[in-house]
């Protein structure tokens, strides 16, 4: 018994009573010493002990001994007591006694309740306590029994043969194996209609607030799955939100912090916090929807976190396990925004360049296009932040914009809230350098960082499509080299760096409307977007959604017209890709104009779009390869940074009183002005003497030669350097040896022959 008691878990209960069995054996063989071998007072008669008396306590004595030794068969028959065992002479009696149960169960002499909600592996009402706890087992047989009483109460009642069209089905349909609903629902809330431990009813309870499930959600996968709820907020502001049903495991605080956070009212109660999950758990509300962690194009509908723009075959809701800051928030009107701020970004092109990158956001996936972004650098106070309130106007108010400053978790989760629309990050500079361009490979490469769960399995990747606008006083290319990191020309193409002056002396700005100055202008231009916002790019998405299906031919074809005609001739590859997405900002403004929506005369989105390629493609340094551009600037850089510390003068390698060349990189030649290279300290006597004169110095000219392992670990750190080499055969800037591909052999001064690369003074007069 013991034993039983401590498996299950009463181990307090069987200390106790071991310490009084203790105590009680203690006295016991006190009284026995006494009465059996003490020796009696005086005058005191005692009876002598016959063979009848000392047969029972020898038997007990035995017994116990027998206890001590052998104590399985005794605990066997102790935990076997609450065992029902059913003892037939023949088969029928056993038969008998069953139908007599199941007659019991049938007529409502015996009440039967199952444990619901077990968790794996468990089996009886101890896994439920120990899963649920003991207020949830006490709700669920309060239930059976008001479900029992009612029962029997209605069988009194209704006639004795009933049909189903009898009877009309009940607005919450009952849970399957129940006779009623324990639950209704009006203004004032939600009610649990329970029992106490007499069966007798009890006065309604009040669990929370009217909440209502519209319907079930599961993704396009089947998996998934949760409830749509729907409810008021104290101030009757609807609210709806997609919760998994994940969130309902274990004690369910998450979801219920969630609920209160929105406005709903909860009972206090831990009955009433465990009621309500029950309560949504059994709602059936017979529709579907099909539900995404993920806003954009679904189908011909657009889903934002708080509703759905367009018709789909199915309804289409946003699901998070919480709720997500809606940053489309609307204020004002379509009309208004076109008035106050559409009106004002005319004539300047970089406002127009901002504002119609948020509409060509949504057009990405109609023009079968890549994510990417622009970067608007220039100095402090020029207008760039103006331009991208402006562009966060189209969408939401000022909490829109986004910073840079943020960890790449963070930036990752921002990223998929923008899918299919603009991403705005202000401030380049608040991240670090070295992070910046992993943060726009990134951002372009539409997929978050894979990784794993505690068990080791891969966690599912977040996913978007997006443009993204950027602003800082640092390009990407010179915040990279704060930070000690060469920039990848992948890096400069995804991010394309939009110098902000305009070149009208006023910033970003080329037309102020009348206002004094740029700091005006800017001030009402901020103004203006803080009381004016959302609207539009609301009414921009329903436009699209309504002609969905003329959309993406409209839009690939104005994108090709307009790339085709700005590309210079013989350009790269990788300045026709960045061209293209040029031309998607200045055909969605066109769009949005042709919608009525920014009040901006024809043609004036291609135009701003226009002018922000050529200033990029002139920062940029041509149309040529953005990687050969690279390649060179890389050697020449090397050469001006260490031409003077690290090459030895060929002609006076071997004076004693030259200043030592510390971690050599080759040497360097002079060429006099007929192309004769001076090879030793007595030529350049003759030539010129001990010092050269000014005439003579600037027809000089200067040839390097690396030693090959510099060449490869330094100078064309991050290339290829066979890549590098060509590169400068090409350019006319590498004179190989005969018969050699790329270096040459030379007799170097104290070296001996040596292999090495020599780089012609033509490296210098190349435009890059």
């Amino acid at each position: 018994m013991f034993a039983a008691a401590w498996r299950g878990g009463y181990d307090w209960l069987v200390i106790v009573a071991v310490l009084l069995s203790l105590v009680a054996a203690v006295f016991y063989l006190r009284i026995i010493v006494v009465m059996f071998f003490g020796e009696p007072a005086d005058g005191v008669v005692v009876g002598k002990a016959s063979a009848f008396t000392w047969l029972p306590i020898a038997v007990s004595a035995l017994g116990v001994a027998v206890l001590g030794v052998f104590p399985g068969p005794v605990l066997a028959l102790a935990t076997a007591a609450g065992t029902l065992y059913i003892q037939r002479e023949s088969r029928r009696d056993a038969l008998r006694m069953v139908k007599r149960m199941a007659a019991a169960l049938q007529q409502g002499e015996v009440l039967a309740v199952f444990p619901e909600g077990l968790p794996d592996g468990g089996s009886d009402f101890n896994d439920m306590h120990q899963a649920q706890g003991l207020d949830a087992v006490g709700a669920l047989v309060g239930e059976a029994i008001a479900a029992h009483q009612a029962g029997q109460a209605q069988a009194l009642q209704s006639p004795t043969s009933t049909t189903p069209a009898d009877h009309e089905p009940p607005a919450n349909p009952p849970a399957e194996g129940r006779a009623f609903d324990p639950f209704t629902v009006d203004d004032a809330g939600v009610w649990h209609s329970g029992v106490d431990k007499e069966g007798q009813p009890k006065p309604p309870m009040w669990v929370c607030s009217r909440l209502d499930v519209q319907a079930l959600t599961r993704d396009q996968d089947g998996a998934g799955w949760g409830y749509l709820l729907a409810f008021a907020d104290p101030l009757g502001k609807p609210k709806q939100w997609a919760m998994p049903a994940r969130m309902l495991s274990g004690d369910g605080g998450e979801y219920r912090a969630a609920l209160l956070n929105m406005g709903l009212r909860i009972a206090p109660s831990p009955s009433a916090r465990n009621l309500l999950t029950q309560y949504i758990q059994t709602r059936q509300p017979g529709e579907f929807a099909s539900c995404t962690d993920r806003i954009g194009w679904h189908g011909h509908a657009f889903v934002l976190p708080h509703e759905t723009i367009g018709d789909d075959a199915e309804r289409i809701v946003f699901q998070s396990e919480s709720q997500m800051e809606n940053t489309f928030r609307i204020k004002r009107d379509a009309c208004d925004w076109r008035d106050r701020i559409g009106a004002l970004c005319v004539g300047n092109s970089r406002l127009v360049f901002a504002v119609a990158s948020a509409f060509a956001g949504p057009l990405l996936r109609p023009a079968g296009m890549e994510s990417g972004g622009f970067h608007i650098r220039g100095d402090s106070s020029t207008g760039k932040t103006s331009a991208l309130r402006l562009a966060a106007s189209v969408y939401g108010g000022p909490s829109y914009m986004q910073r840079w400053r943020t960890t790449d978790n963070a930036l990752e989760a921002i990223a998929a809230q923008h899918c299919d629309s603009l991403l705005i990050l202000d401030e380049l500079a608040q991240v670090e350098g070295k992070v910046a361009g992993e943060c726009a490979y990134m951002l372009a490469n539409e997929q978050s960082k894979a990784r794993a769960t505690r068990n080791g399995a891969p966690r599912a990747r977040l996913s978007w499509r997006l443009l993204f606008l950027s602003a800082g006083e640092l390009g990407l290319a010179d915040h990279m080299a704060e930070g000690m990191k060469r920039t990848r020309t992948g890096q400069e193409v995804r991010m394309a760096d939009i110098p902000a002056d305009a070149g009208a002396g006023l910033g970003a700005f080329e037309n102020l409307h009348g206002f004094a100055g740029g700091a005006a202008f800017s001030s009402h231009l901020t103004r203006e977007a803080q009381v004016c916002h959302g609207a539009v790019g609301r009414a921009f998405i329903e436009w699209a959604c309504a002609n969905a299906d003329t959309l993406a031919r409209r839009t690939r074809a104005a994108v090709h017209a307009l790339a085709r005609e700005w590309v210079p001739q013989g350009a790269s590859g990788q300045v026709e890709r960045v061209a293209a997405r040029f031309a998607l900002v200045g055909a969605a403004g066109a769009l949005a104009t042709e919608a009525g929506l920014t009040g901006w005369p024809a043609g004036e989105s291609e135009r701003a779009a226009r002018a922000c390629f050529d200033a990029w493609l002139s920062a940029r340094g041509g149309a040529g390869n953005g990687e050969v551009v690279s390649m060179l600037r890389a050697v020449r850089r090397f050469l001006e940074t260490h031409g003077e510390g690290r090459f030895t003068w060929w002609h006076r390698a071997s004076d004693d009183h030259n200043a030592k060349t510390l971690q050599r990189a080759g040497f360097r030649r002079m060429v006099d002005h007929d192309g004769k290279p001076i090879k030793n300290d007595a030529e350049h006597q003759r030539e010129y003497g001990e010092r050269m004169a000014p005439s003579d110095g600037e027809a000089v000219s200067v040839e390097y030669f690396l030693l090959p392992e510099v060449f490869r670990a330094e100078v064309c750190q991050g290339f290829d350097y066979q890549a590098v080499a060509r590169v400068l055969l090409e350019h006319g800037a590498l004179l190989p040896g005969t018969g050699r591909a790329f270096d040459c052999k030379q007799r170097l001064p104290g070296l001996g022959v040596s292999n090495c690369y020599r780089i012609t003074p033509a490296l210098f007069a190349l435009d890059v």
